[in-house]
């Protein structure tokens, strides 16, 4: 039975309520029209790429500045203390000319500050090379396209690159395209490891990675993945007279340049003493994350005869026992009482825990257009539970705001918490939110971080956001997204209605029940959204215990935390 009586105040305000900025104050690091640091007199930053942040709470980015020439470059350092360690326009030692524009270099940084990407230098449109750099180092050149490969035959040169990855103890890793006498499209494919001043392949085209098949030579390897041990792990395509396709694809590890097969295509993957299991077919080279112990989460297909083609596709997890698949298209979903099916996988992720979190689409009898994929989480338990759909209320926006097509990335919290993005349906009159950026908790719950049309102080002045720019591009040292650090810390960047920028940082905080609007108090504004969410009678943010609706359960754990006010 309804039996919530809501003060009329509180219901009068709903709509014109002041919008919230995030689950803790947001922490304003940078902006448009300051100073850049290390630059000329009056240069100031104009915008930013991708910022990211390390364990020690270190922050890197890309700033795009004033200045007409040497328009760009990059700082690594905190708040009031920036150190610029490229730019734009300087020389690069070895008579490499000067570097170019670095607004397209995606950076990777590691714990020790030091940052690697790849960006051009030299005359003209310049020559494509690998970088890493250290306030202590200054600009190191890696690898440069036209230069002769190390430890391969003569003339046989680096034609293109990957992004690069680096750890903590500055090594860095990333894969190339080859050029020269004897290399065709059938073997230009490499992965490279720098390591304590050496640069040498740990695989590359033409390589007999699978002795039972030695006539199966590699064609292409791809997106190299590197951990704070030194461990690598990579993905490629083979090629030979025995391979088709349910063999033309394997996935490799390796330590100090010494690659070992991990899996092939065509391999049975045995799951019971009867020989029973899974034959695999094609291990999809670049869909893989590794976390900080070593644990590889990847996407392959395998044999299926209920599936319409014989295969189906399938999320894997390296274990003490070997490769085992551990979702699957037939897997059950738990989901508040709703019955689940996957239909495809668009993404994973893996935490520090061994957790595997995944983007899926979805079937079942009450699944619709508006509710058809969302992230779930397979716990070390087995257990795959939905963490949110599409189709869900917006956490802590007013109006009826749900949800739709949900980010196809997640960075990920050290305890398994989400931080997704998504523009949201509905309409609120004079309040405008288009973009929710949000964390979702293990249990299900979640919390907004800010979404565009709230408004925040920069330095003094309340400004609108518009934009909330991606965070989840780059590796960091563990092939996660680097915005992201150990102890919970999250930066990324936000555009203003007056066409400024600014970087921000948010600091997860646990999950405080009955907090809607994400300002750590449950207070009058928190009542007026637990109304709208109680008389849905839904799943959704209002849904505290989360049984699958909001009820009269959630109203006695909402009354509670309203008491206390202030959240722990």
């Amino acid at each position: 039975m309804r039996n919530l009586t809501v003060p009329a105040g509180i219901l009068a305000g709903l709509v014109g309520a002041t919008a919230f900025a995030g689950n803790a104050p947001l922490s304003v690091i940078v902006t448009s029209g300051s100073t850049a640091p290390g630059t000329e007199t009056g240069t100031q930053f104009q915008s930013f790429m991708a910022p990211a942040i390390n364990d020690s709470g270190a922050m890197a980015f890309v700033g795009n500045l004033s200045s007409t020439a040497q328009a760009s470059g990059i700082w690594v350092g905190s708040t009031g203390n920036w150190t610029m360690l490229a730019r734009e326009g300087q020389a690069v030692s070895g008579n490499l000319g000067p570097l170019k524009t670095l607004t397209t270099s995606v950076i990777a940084f590691n714990n020790s500050n030091q940052v690697a990407f790849i960006a051009r230098s030299g005359s003209g449109e310049g020559v494509l090379r690998v970088f890493r750099a250290s306030q202590s180092t200054g600009l190191q050149v890696l690898a440069s396209v036209g230069q002769q490969a190390p430890g391969l035959a003569l003339g046989v040169t680096f034609r293109d690159f990957g992004d690069p990855v680096i750890n903590a103890s500055g090594q860095v890793s990333f894969n190339a395209s080859l050029q020269g006498p004897g290399i065709s499209a059938a073997n230009q494919g490499s992965v490279w490891l720098y390591s304590a001043g050496a640069l040498l392949p740990v695989l590359k085209g033409g390589d007999i990675p699978n002795i039972t098949q030695p006539t199966t030579t590699v064609r292409e390897l791809m997106l190299p993945l590197l951990n704070a041990n030194g461990k690598l792990a990579f993905g490629g395509v083979l090629q030979g007279p025995l391979v088709a396709p349910i063999n033309e694809s394997a996935r490799w590890t390796a330590t100090n340049w010494i690659p070992s097969l991990q899996i092939v295509g065509g391999t049975l993957v045995p799951l019971s003493e009867d020989g029973g299991g899974f034959v695999v077919r094609r291990v999809l080279p670049g869909m893989h994350r590794m976390n900080a112990s070593g644990t590889i989460a990847f996407f392959a297909d395998h044999d299926d005869p209920m599936a319409v083609p014989k295969f189906a596709h399938s999320i894997w997890l390296t274990s003490p026992n070997g490769i085992l698949p551990i979702v699957m298209r037939t897997t059950a979903l738990q989901a508040n009482g709703e019955t689940l099916g996957v239909s495809a996988f668009s993404s994973v992720a893996i935490d520090a825990t061994g957790n595997v979190h995944f983007k899926a689409t979805v079937t079942g009898p009450q699944v619709t257009t508006d509710t058809d994929h969302g992230y779930f989480t397979r716990q070390g338990s087995g257990l795959v539970v939905q963490r949110v759909r599409a189709g869900e209320p917006a956490a802590g926006v007013m109006g009826a705001r749900r949800i739709f097509e949900i980010s196809p990335y997640a960075a990920i919290g050290p305890q398994g918490e989400l931080f997704l993005s998504a523009p949201m349906k509905g309409f609120v009159p004079g309040v405008r939110y288009d973009r929710v950026l949000f964390v979702n908790y293990p249990n299900g719950a979640s919390t907004k971080i800010i979404a565009t049309g709230d408004s925040i102080l920069v330095n003094g002045q309340s400004k609108t956001v518009t934009a909330i720019g991606n965070y989840y591009s780059g590796n960091g040292q563990d092939g996660l997204a680097a915005s992201i650090n150990a102890t919970g810390a999250f930066v990324f960047r936000l555009q203003f209605s007056d066409g400024t920028w600014a970087v921000v940082r948010n600091q997860l905080l646990p999950l405080c029940a009955g907090d809607f609007n994400g300002d750590r108090m449950v207070d009058d504004e928190d009542f007026a959204l637990f109304a709208s969410y109680y008389d849905q009678l839904a799943p959704g943010p209002g849904d505290i215990d989360r049984n699958g609706v909001t009820d009269d359960s959630d109203f006695v754990r909402f009354v509670t935390a309203y008491n206390n006010l202030v959240c722990p």
